[in-house]
């Protein structure tokens, strides 16, 4: 059963993949596949419309009507009446209301494209964060099964030596006992490879990726002075944006609010014909003028619209203090854990050396009669944490670039294709 377990993580490790994956073309396909992404591209159409008509409130409209009559009574004799009309009215003034709207409405097409942006980055960071979950898995992997195979070697040698009656049984029973854990593990760090991948195609919105498998890739970024990327992040996160322009449209709902106090005047303009049955002569007439409305009062409906949206407005500064806050913490985080890792990066290679070594001459040791065969283990597990240590490391640099280039506002220009 051992063996067949592990020529079955043989297979499907160490075999040359169908197809590789590029982080590009995962990133790419997530963007043309993904719903949610799609769903708030929509928003920019629906905000271009909302502009048009707020720009139409402005403009004249023009209205037709027209109706046919007929009646009679006991003393009366049957009549009929034709009329038809036609008139055009032109908003002249609204106390800011239609202007307000107008400028709110462009606004709205802004935050829709900044919200579009964020939600277009999100996606990248997830894609990257997760493929790079998906390398990190298969490279344990690879550690846990090199492991393995080390170990089963070793077994393989003292199995011979304990035929030979130059070793203990119990010699042996260790060493298939460490043989067995370790494939147990490697079984365990290729099954979380698969849920990796499992994770990434959801978020790329595809049917599978079986026959994929993910590829090794570089990013450039640098960590630099957390001031800087702080700076970085409040002139470039397109949240934020989107957050001072609902603060600016709340400004104008403000406006738009007092409008309620201020009078109203349209321009109107009509032409009216009219015919009855005796004759069925179409008598023209035709009316030009001006309309005003001002409510007096209003039972306070306009002074509660009025601070109802300046409370909008403070609700919305708060909003944006705390996106600021969040956004701050986000790089001061990303950048510290960054560091560390390439710290972590440089030990644990140096780790790996001198576990490597001390391998090396455990198992010299032994070979020549002078070493315990727990020498030989504790050697090689400690190879393999010092190994999946490393790859922890190199992969934790990957995920924290990410982490500080989507904090400060990175578009991840390199990753788009």
């Amino acid at each position: 059963m051992k063996k067949f377990l592990t020529a079955i993580l043989l297979t499907l490790l160490m075999t040359s993949p169908a197809q590789a994956l590029p982080v590009r073309e995962a990133v790419q396909t997530a963007l043309t596949n993904n719903p949610n992404l799609q769903r708030t591209e929509q928003s920019i159409r629906v905000a271009e419309e909302s502009l048009k008509s707020a720009r139409g409130q402005k403009t004249f409209s023009i209205n037709a009507t027209g109706g046919l009559n007929a009646a009679k009574t006991e003393f009366q004799e049957h009549s009929e009446r034709a009329s038809t009309g036609l008139s055009l009215s032109l908003p002249l003034y609204s106390g800011k209301r239609l202007e307000t709207a107008i400028k709110s409405a462009q606004l709205g097409i802004d935050v829709a494209k900044f919200d579009f942006s964020q939600a277009r980055d999100d996606l990248i960071y997830q894609v990257a964060t997760a493929y790079v979950n998906a390398l990190e898995s298969l490279a344990t992997s690879r550690v846990d099964l090199e492991t393995e195979r080390n170990l089963a070697e070793h077994e393989r040698m003292i199995a011979a030596q304990f035929d030979a009656g130059a070793k203990a049984k119990i010699d042996l029973l260790r060493a298939q006992v460490a043989t067995s854990n370790a494939l147990q593990d490697a079984a365990r760090s290729h099954a979380a490879y698969e849920v990796a991948l499992t994770n990434l195609a959801a978020i790329m919105s595809a049917d599978s990726i079986a026959k994929l498998t993910v590829v090794e890739f570089e990013t450039s970024l640098e960590p630099g002075e957390v001031e800087q990327h702080l700076t970085e992040a409040e002139e470039n996160r397109n949240d934020l944006k989107s957050d001072a322009l609902r603060i600016e449209q709340g400004e104008l709902n403000v406006t738009s609010a007092k409008s309620g106090w201020l009078p109203n005047l349209n321009a109107n303009v009509g032409t009216n014909l009219n015919a009855s049955a005796h004759e069925w002569h179409w008598t023209p007439d035709a009316s030009i003028g001006l309309s005003a409305s001002w409510n007096v009062f209003d039972g306070g409906i306009t002074r509660a619209q009025v601070d109802s949206a300046k409370v909008e407005v403070e609700r919305l500064k708060l909003a944006f203090d705390a996106d600021l806050d969040s956004v701050h913490e986000s790089v001061v985080t990303a950048h510290k854990n960054l560091k560390i890792a390439l710290l972590r990066l440089t030990t644990t290679q140096r780790a790996v050396e001198l576990a490597e070594e001390e391998r090396y001459i455990a198992t010299e040791r032994y070979n020549a009669g002078e070493g315990i065969l727990l020498d030989i283990l504790d050697a090689e597990l400690a190879l393999s944490t010092a190994k999946k240590n490393n790859v922890s490391a190199r992969y934790d640099v990957l995920r924290y670039s990410f982490d500080l280039a989507h904090a400060t506002g990175d578009t991840f220009k390199d990753l788009r294709g």
